[in-house]
């Protein structure tokens, strides 16, 4: 009975660990679908966004509507995905700004659910989080993903974790491929849009 109870552990840790590495991957294979230009340090903006959220963003609310309507004044939208799932939870969507900037999504409404979706991010604790960023690595590692800079990247990610920073912006070469307009928000937010606000 013991060791039928020990066979059942090691099953179920061995079955979480590959759908923990299937979700990695399938979330990985999507964005260099959207965006095969993108490096490694745009794959970790995404994974690290659905893990917590928009909360960098906004400092505060009159700091996060003046570079909203500064972001809206810019030219060159050539980004034309209009919302994203991110990381393997899809906890969080980036919602491309262009619905505010067409008038489809009132911008009052986009700022007072990125507020909202603040409450709702995991936040994991550092060692936490850096264990699941190197279950995102293993998967990188075992699909044979050959990203330029990759060990360059990878560097710069592991000394900003060793800090104790999370935070990594898109990786130059993403902004000035897509030059991407988004904001992050809840997936309860989203689906609560989606009928109403976000039509493609």
């Amino acid at each position: 009975m013991k060791h039928k109870i020990i066979f059942i552990l090691i099953t179920v840790l061995i079955l979480g660990c590959d759908s923990a590495q299937k979700y990695n991957r399938d979330s990985i294979l999507t964005e260099l679908k959207n965006y095969p230009e993108a490096r490694l340090t745009d794959i970790y903006k995404n994974f690290f966004q659905d893990a917590y959220g928009p909360g960098h963003l906004i400092p505060d609310t009159t700091s996060a509507g003046n570079y909203l309507s500064w972001e809206l004044q810019q030219p060159e939208w050539t980004d034309t995905l209009k919302w994203q799932a991110l990381g393997n939870n899809h906890d969080f969507y980036r919602i491309n700004l262009s619905f505010v900037k067409e008038g489809t999504l009132p911008r009052s409404i986009l700022l007072k659910g990125m507020v909202e979706s603040v409450k709702c991010a995991r936040n994991p604790e550092i060692e936490t989080w850096k264990k699941e960023w190197e279950s995102v690595l293993t998967t990188i590692d075992k699909m044979g993903i050959e990203l330029p800079g990759f060990e360059e990247d990878k560097k710069v990610i592991n000394e900003l974790l060793s800090g104790g920073e999370v935070v990594m912006h898109h990786s130059d070469h993403y902004v000035e491929t897509y030059n991407p307009h988004y904001r992050i928000v809840h997936k309860s937010v989203f689906e609560r849009w989606k009928s109403t606000y976000l039509k493609k």
